[in-house]
């Protein structure tokens, strides 16, 4: 098993690897984050303190 990791961690072979994945995962990973980014500034409700600013937090907070 520790060989398998430490193959796996050596630069070569992880630059191998996810230059191979990192294209494959790019449309997921754009189609999710703009329905993520939909969903919170469409669909979301808006408080009834805070009104619409609150949606900046769906931002702000995983961006910190």
């Amino acid at each position: 098993m520790w060989k398998w990791i430490q193959a796996f961690a050596s630069p070569r072979n992880f630059y191998q690897t996810s230059g191979k994945i990192i294209p494959w995962l790019m449309t997921p990973f754009i189609a999710l984050s703009l329905i993520g980014l939909y969903w919170s500034f469409v669909v979301s409700p808006a408080d009834y303190q805070q009104g619409e600013s609150v949606r900046i937090m769906y931002v702000h907070v995983p961006a910190a």
